[in-house]
């Protein structure tokens, strides 16, 4: 058996030659005589293969043709970008699968495969078509247009023109780029010189030149109306007020605070130092244990670090981190995480864990290859 001798043994023992025992896959736990011989592998196992992929080292058995988008399905094989047709794909059980892609969130798209003709790729925005208006096949109304995958426009709101060819719907009775109709904005300045605080002139019932509170603000007192220009504005909600948290009349209870902690508007909540967290000044609770925005204290901001590591903070103390299955076995900060645990035979799932490089032994899944003895490929 290729220079391993069979001799007794119990489950994970060790010959001379550092070949390991062990049962058979139908063995059961009442048969210690149906044992199996292992020895070293070097014969890459289904989906694992050997390929040469530019830019990365090439180690024995490093590709998983079933799962690596630069080997898929046999190395080489590419599962490429096309932007162009709003498409990526990524390897799935040895096979290209191919998706559309929405890149930026700031200007929603939704692009699908309509005609299902992968040449064209993802080719309608179901947010604007409007033969394909939320999902492929709705069509709008004629004369309707598509704006967020809805055809038409809500109740008391109209279309106007906004870019690209695009429009939006909007309420005329207070956009102040469309007040009273498309197209009809209202300029920036007004009657009184000098606008009382937190306030702007605008569009107030489909006509310009009102007074009117900026957004996230309120006019709680009231007193807009009677006084205009001479008013003390909208003087709630700019700053936290206990009284008005968020809307006026709304008042914290004893024991809480008016603050936003999620960025998402003001709130009544309990202090930050009763859930353990720390009130810092850009208005949000953190863990100065823990959270990398604000470690140790409120303005430390953990760096990023290198390759294949991850910031974090370990008891209010930033730290670079491996991500999972890499490591940093040259103890060199300045290339991160330089080490694949689960490919690379000289530290194989483990710093300083090396295989059997002289025979050739291959680390796969962090492991080093061991087949029974007798196979082909076992030394």
């Amino acid at each position: 058996m290729n220079g391993c001798a069979v001799k007794e043994v119990r489950l994970g023992d060790v010959d001379d030659a550092g070949a390991v025992f062990a049962p058979t896959p139908d063995a059961g736990p009442d048969a210690p005589e149906n044992e199996v011989l292992m020895c070293v592998g070097t014969i890459c196992p289904e989906p694992y293969a050997t390929c040469l992929t530019p830019g990365k080292p090439a180690y024995t058995c490093g590709a998983d043709l079933s799962r690596d988008p630069d080997n898929c399905g046999a190395c080489g094989n590419v599962c490429g970008t096309f932007l162009p047709l709003h498409m990526v794909s990524q390897c799935i059980e040895g096979a290209c699968a191919y998706q559309c892609h929405n890149p930026n969130p700031q200007f929603p798209t939704d692009w699908r495969d309509c005609n299902a003709v992968i040449d064209d790729g993802c080719e309608v925005n179901v947010l604007v078509d409007t033969k394909n208006c939320g999902s492929c096949g709705n069509a709008c109304a004629a004369g309707e247009s598509c704006n967020a995958g809805k055809c038409g426009c809500p109740a008391g709101q109209i279309e106007c023109p906004w870019f690209l060819g695009r429009t939006r719907c909007v309420d005329p009775m207070t956009d102040d780029f469309n007040c009273g109709g498309c197209g009809s904005a209202c300029p920036s300045d007004g009657a009184c010189g000098q606008n009382p605080p937190n306030m702007r002139h605008g569009c107030v019932g489909g006509t310009c030149g009102h007074l009117k509170c900026e957004p996230r603000t309120v006019d709680c007192n009231g007193d807009v109306g009677p006084l205009g220009c001479a008013s003390d504005g909208c003087e709630v909600g700019a700053v936290a007020d206990r009284d008005n948290c968020g809307g006026c009349g709304v008042k914290c209870k004893d024991g809480e605070e008016c603050l936003d902690p999620k960025g998402t508007g003001l709130t009544c909540v309990a202090p930050c130092e009763a859930t353990g967290f720390t009130f810092c000044p850009v208005g949000k609770c953190f863990d100065l244990s823990s959270d990398v925005l604000a470690c140790g204290h409120c303005s430390n901001e953990c760096p990023t670090g290198g390759p294949n590591q991850v910031r974090a903070c370990h008891k209010g103390v930033c730290a670079l981190d491996c991500a999972p299955g890499f490591a940093d076995c040259n103890q060199d900060q300045s290339d991160g995480c330089e080490t694949n645990l689960a490919v690379n035979p000289n530290h194989c799932g483990a710093c300083g864990s090396e295989c059997d490089l002289a025979l050739g032994q291959p680390c796969v899944e962090g492991k080093c290859l061991m087949t029974p003895c007798g196979s082909p490929g076992a030394k």
